[in-house]
């Protein structure tokens, strides 16, 4: 879609929704939901900019108004979603506020007024467009499901310290301390302290109730209303006048409509401190993985609620264009708020309601600056306390029931980090956990996809029975381990232990290890499998590796397991095996007939009509090369190997053939398309010098007609043969079922 085409699209469906069936319900959304973004606004902001900063609210809610109105804007022009309404969020404006505190805190000494509130501003912006960056790149590269790989308790802990900061943040908003001392929280139990914190908090509870109790989207803002009508009439009641409210210091005023417009800070970036913005790098970055985090479980939880497929990496671009557009502007970051946006689109809302929301934010910091100022300080507090709370509730009292207690125990762990030493730290107890929980759960996983042994798997050459006989008797010297997933130092030192054990209780002469599910190995658990070449010299075994990838074999080989008379390599499964059965039968004698009649008498014993099959047979001698029968043929003829070896492969087009079977003396050759009537599914090639005995279809048929004892004969030696396969791979199933 070309530019022109999708302004004048959006345009279009802008002027379906101002149709009067589709007007009403986007005012009613845009209003409600505008003056709700006002008191979230107002709160957010105050949360920011208290403390040393209190003096710039003002300012502070102009540039919060000024984002929320842009991010909206963006969400409504560009979400896949119609309906969805972008707004600031707490998460970010919490870590928001934790940074400014920090910058203030230390800058506090040596700036002071514009200096250090540019700086808080310049801070602001930086981590909104690196945000609103980290937000498009990962829609346009399409990597959101790289951020869901956070451990659910981690992320956990990190929105219930968020939770703990926004209530913290909140009363020292209506107290006007900065709660980061025990000596400051001492203070609060004062009779004039607990006047002004202890309604917002039990605000907060009400609201919560409210909100939980009732389903109705007018609970919400008719809450804060009342809330607001209930202090003035207090107040009213008390005979406190306005003046005295507002130098007492109960509402977020006084200011002035000019105040409310934000700064050009962008022309006083030499008042900057930049040495206090890169000592806050660690937690800018938190900030951007945080929010996207957030958005993602946003939208994630957007779409459950809607039942509406929605555009993953479309709402990623759209909020990082949105949060990009905020940054400039000095503005906080913004993402789809759930809970609003369902309201949005269950009442019919459309993209007009996002642009009202716009509006009514852009009309607030344009002429709204005396009514804003009137804003009790007790409701914008409990506001912030409610959306901490909620956090709270959610992963230290929901969460005992829903989480295992251990990853509960770590949501805990990093809350009381966080409550106590400070986010940054809380951080890297989360990274930590994180680290930890994966060792362990993945040094669980299961890295033995299968173990077997000779006796359940063997290779795809078809030996004789007095060699398979042999094998069968031997099959436990093979022991074969296919493994999977990634191994790293939990998993490898585990297998290494498994194998050890199984050498120091049986005489296993091969260790087969099949990388064919391999994904990668790390240097240490290289090195834990490197220990095993002494294993295996110990125990006078040799180890045998399959379907190494170039990669994996040259780290095998730097850890220890270079190919030698020890340690060889294979490229596939099926060559391994073959190497170590040839070995294991190098090391006897085996018996066997040379004639074909010998060979099907060990097939059936019994049956003294072996050698009546000879006459109706063709005896050929063929040369290495020679293809007996090719995919695709007519299934005129079957063939029994009396000397050397012949090997069924599957023909495929533009890569090299691949084995399904090697036959060797005693053997018969092609004989399930011969008797079911099909076409060749494989071609069948001698691999060594060969003498084979055909029966050709006429013969079979002569053979029925003038002997029919014979021909029975040679049914029962088929069946023979077809029964041996059928009980070969039942057995290689339940092997690998186990």
């Amino acid at each position: 879609m070309t530019e022109m085409s999708w302004i004048n699209a959006t345009v279009a469906k802008l002027a379906d929704e101002v149709k009067p069936q589709r007007l009403v319900p986007n005012v009613v959304v845009g209003g409600v939901v505008g003056l709700l973004e006002l008191v979230f606004a107002v709160a957010l902001s105050a949360l920011v900019f208290s403390g040393k900063l209190s003096g710039f609210a003002a300012q502070g809610l102009g540039l919060a108004l000024l984002g929320t109105a842009v991010s909206c804007l963006c969400a409504a022009l560009f979400s896949s979603l119609p309906g969805t309404l972008s707004l600031n969020q707490d998460i970010p404006a919490t870590i928001i506020a934790v940074i400014a505190a920090a910058i203030a805190q230390a800058l506090a000494p040596q700036l002071q007024g514009t200096s250090l509130f540019v700086t808080v501003v310049a801070v602001m912006a930086l981590s909104t467009i690196t945000t609103g960056i980290v937000f498009f790149l990962i829609g346009h590269f399409s990597l959101g499901n790289l951020v869901r790989f956070l451990p659910y308790s981690v992320l956990g802990g990190f929105l219930a310290g968020t939770g703990w900061l926004l209530a913290i943040g909140s009363v020292g908003l209506m107290t006007d301390l900065p709660i980061n001392s025990w000596q400051q929280v001492a203070v609060l139990g004062q009779p004039d302290m607990l006047l002004r914190w202890v309604p917002g908090v039990l605000f907060a509870f009400l609201l919560m109730f409210n909100v939980n109790r009732f389903s109705h989207f007018l609970v919400l803002p008719g809450t804060i209303i009342a809330e607001i009508i209930l202090f003035y009439l207090v107040a009213w009641l008390g005979g406190t006048t306005l003046a005295e409210l507002q130098t007492g210091g109960w509402l977020l005023g006084p200011f002035s409509d000019a105040n409310l417009w934000p700064p050009l800070i962008w022309l006083h970036l030499s008042q900057v401190s930049w040495s206090a913005i890169i000592a806050q790098l660690p937690n800018l970055m938190l900030l951007a993985v945080l929010s996207t985090v957030a958005l993602l479980l946003n939208v994630s939880g957007l779409e459950a609620a809607t039942n509406v497929d929605i555009d993953l990496n479309r709402e990623m671009k759209a909020a990082g264009i949105g949060s990009l557009g905020s940054g400039l502007l000095g503005g906080l970051i913004g993402y789809p708020a759930v809970s609003l946006s369902v309201l949005s689109v269950k009442m019919g809302g459309g993209r007009l309601a996002g642009v009202l929301v716009s509006t009514i934010c852009l009309l607030a910091l344009v002429v709204g600056a005396g009514t804003l100022s009137l804003f009790p300080k007790a409701v914008a507090g409990g506001v912030l306390f409610f959306l901490g709370l909620d956090f709270l509730k959610e992963w230290v009292y929901d969460a005992w029931k829903r989480l295992p207690h251990v990853e509960y125990g770590i949501v805990i762990f990093i809350l009381l980090t966080i409550a106590v030493v400070g986010f940054l730290p809380g951080v890297a107890i989360g990274v930590v956990a994180a680290i930890v929980m994966f060792v362990v759960a993945y040094s669980r996983t299961e890295v033995v996809r299968h173990e077997l042994t000779g006796q359940q798997m063997v290779s795809r050459v078809t030996r004789s029975q007095g060699e398979r006989q042999h094998l069968r008797l031997h099959g436990e010297r093979l022991y074969i381990l296919r493994l999977q997933g990634f191994i790293f130092f939990g998993t490898a030192e585990k297998l290494l232990n498994q194998m050890r054990e199984r050498l120091q209780q049986q005489q296993v002469r091969y260790v087969v290890l099949d990388m064919t599910r391999v994904t990668g190995l790390d240097s240490t658990g290289m090195r834990s499998l490197g220990r095993l070449r002494q294993v295996a010299e110990t125990h006078e075994a040799m180890v045998v590796i399959t379907h190494a990838t170039a990669a994996i074999q040259t780290q095998m080989a730097r850890g220890g397991l270079a190919a030698d008379g020890v340690v060889q390599y294979f490229r596939d499964l099926d060559s391994g095996l073959e190497w170590c059965e040839n070995d294991l039968l190098a090391l006897v004698q085996v018996e066997e007939a040379t004639t074909l009649v010998g060979q099907l008498r060990l097939m059936l014993p019994d049956e003294p009509r072996l050698a009546d099959l000879l006459p109706y047979l063709e005896r050929q001698s063929v040369t290495a090369g020679t293809y007996l029968m090719h995919q695709g043929d007519a299934p005129d003829d079957l063939y029994f190997v009396e000397l050397g070896q012949v090997t069924a492969q599957l023909e495929r087009s533009g890569l090299p053939p691949m084995r399904l079977e090697t036959m060797g003396a005693g053997r018969v050759v092609g004989e399930m398309g011969y008797y079911m009537g099909q076409v060749r599914t494989a071609s069948v090639v001698a691999e060594t010098d060969c003498v084979v005995y055909k029966l050709g279809r006429d013969k079979l048929r002569q053979m029925e007609s003038e002997a029919p004892e014979v021909a029975s004969v040679l049914h029962r030696l088929i069946i023979r043969f077809l029964s041996e396969r059928v009980t070969h791979l039942v057995t290689a199933v339940q092997a690998l079922e186990r």
